[in-house]
């Protein structure tokens, strides 16, 4: 038998079908751009991204005709919410959490309500790239858009229609609104009135796994799925990660994608006021009584895929005459020792703990002599800066990270691998099926479906770990010594990056 799980993300969709033994079957992909209007501005349009999704679902629904696809489910990108009209047709753009718009907005509620009140409540400190601070700037802002939407949807909502099935988000999707109330698990009538909206603007938040429908023969016309095929909510795309690499306690997923990302189950209430301070999260996933947590950046790995776009002509003609992925010829021939340059990689805005949409990027300890390779070694170095600060900010609070288990695309790089666990100075542990978010939601699909009985167990006996990188203990010295300057070049230069920033207008 073989079940679907759809990874909907910031810059491509993913659809990857697995037996019930965790075997990959087949798997699609398909890119789209993020759009940006002006400077600060990103969105995606939904109809691409739903043709996206329904090209994956018609290729591997193709590959699949001699064991047709039972179940699907969706992880998808948080924040990002698209209007529509009362037949779900969109009419307009998803704004993407790390959007600049909705300062303004965060501000206006900070001053309404305490911070450490508002983390007890939804699980999420008072941030701006949440959806509700991204509605009340289109009800400004947008004011036609905002009186003609019917609803306001996410991409597994949307998918979910699309199908043929009920427009239902699971509880940690409409956790990443800041609307959600975590301990009754109901859209919040404070959050709701602080913000001027209501409920019925939104999807009915149920658990994941729930079975919402099935797929009919408009969905099977445009999506190729079999009709019949059970249609269940899914997870937030890093929750859905962190069940697919059945992650325990101690441990960390850590997805290296459009967003490069940590996170870990926490089964014990952290401090809200210690959470707070490092803008670090505390939602509900698969399981009665599990929350996560996460910490990230939202460049990412978008920050290579910028660098391959942008600088990387020669690279990628290199790997067109070898047939190669351009990724690997990036990568060859990087220095083996740290490098002497610190990169900021705020090219789209932070990540925690700062949560700033009017940073930007740097590149510090430039010379005459800096060679491309080391630039590029730079540009990763950064990234895992940024990983190792939000390491100690986990610490701080009381979860610890022995082992780290890598997925995502950047998974596949043994360059990259180890660059991670040097500057982390844990092991980093690559799991034999790096597709974890696809394979987590899945099993929520099957256990929908009937197919499976334990989620949980289902994940522990798939979740293969293949290859283990371990730090190398002088070179992760070199670095803990480097992450010391990278902890206060921020802090440091923030002030002129404001101004910068507001040179392109973005202040």
């Amino acid at each position: 038998m073989s079940i679907l799980g759809l990874d909907i993300g910031t810059t491509g969709a993913k659809g990857v079908v697995f037996d019930l033994e965790g075997r990959l079957i087949a798997s699609a992909y398909r890119e789209y751009n993020m759009l940006s209007p002006r400077p600060g501005y990103l969105e995606l349009n939904p109809t691409e991204v739903l043709d996206a999704v329904a090209a994956v679902c018609r290729e591997v629904a193709s590959e699949t005709t001699g064991d047709p696809i039972r179940s699907v489910a969706c992880s998808v990108l948080g924040e990002a919410i698209t209007p529509v009209d009362k037949d779900h047709r969109p009419i307009g753009n998803a704004i993407i959490g790390f959007d600049a718009r909705g300062t303004a907005e965060c501000q206006a509620l900070r001053e309404k309500i305490d911070n450490v009140e508002v983390f007890r409540l939804t699980g999420h400190p008072i941030n701006s790239f949440h959806t509700v601070f991204k509605l009340m700037h289109r009800r400004k802002h947008e004011p036609d858009v905002y009186r003609r939407a019917a609803r306001w949807l996410g991409f597994q909502e949307l998918v979910a229609v699309g199908l043929g099935a009920e427009a239902a988000v699971d509880y940690s999707a409409a956790a990443r609104t800041l609307l959600l109330d975590t301990h009754t698990l109901t859209w919040s009538d404070r959050m709701m009135g602080l913000a001027g909206l209501s409920p019925e603007m939104f999807a009915r938040p149920v658990p994941p796994g729930t079975a919402i429908g099935t797929v009919d023969r408009a969905g099977h016309e445009r999506f190729g799925l079999p009709v019949g095929c059970i249609v269940a909510a899914g997870l937030h795309d890093q929750p859905a990660g962190i069940l697919g690499a059945a992650v325990q306690p101690g441990e960390s997923m850590y997805a290296t994608g459009t967003v490069v990302c940590i996170g870990v189950l926490i089964t014990t209430d952290p401090d809200p006021k210690v959470m707070c301070r490092s803008n670090l999260c505390f939602y509900p996933t698969y399981g009665r009584g599990r929350h996560v947590s996460l910490a990230w950046n939202f460049t990412g790995g978008s920050l290579l895929k910028w660098y391959r776009d942008r600088f990387g002509g020669q690279e990628q003609i290199e790997a067109k005459r070898r047939g190669v992925d351009p990724y690997d010829v990036i990568l060859e021939g990087l220095p083996a020792e740290p490098t002497t340059l610190f990169v900021l990689p705020y090219l789209t805005t932070t990540g925690t703990p700062w949560l700033d949409t009017r940073a930007l990027g740097a590149v510090v300890g430039l010379r005459l002599t800096t060679r491309r390779p080391e630039v590029i070694k730079a540009l990763l170095e950064g990234i895992e800066y940024e990983i190792a600060l939000n390491q100690s900010l986990l610490a701080e609070a009381g979860i610890e990270i022995r082992l780290y288990k890598a997925i995502g695309g950047a998974a596949k790089s043994p360059v990259w691998m180890q660059l991670k666990a040097d500057v982390l100075g844990r092991p980093v542990a690559v799991l034999e099926t790096t597709e974890s978010a696809a394979l987590g939601v899945a099993l929520l699909g099957a256990r929908a479906a009937g197919l499976i009985d334990s989620v949980s167990e289902a994940a522990r006996r798939f979740a293969r770990t293949g290859r283990l990188f371990e730090p190398d203990t002088r070179r992760s010295a070199v670095y803990n010594e480097r992450l010391a300057i990278y902890r206060e070049l921020y802090p440091t230069i923030r002030p002129l990056l404001h101004r910068m920033a507001a040179l392109a207008g973005e202040g």
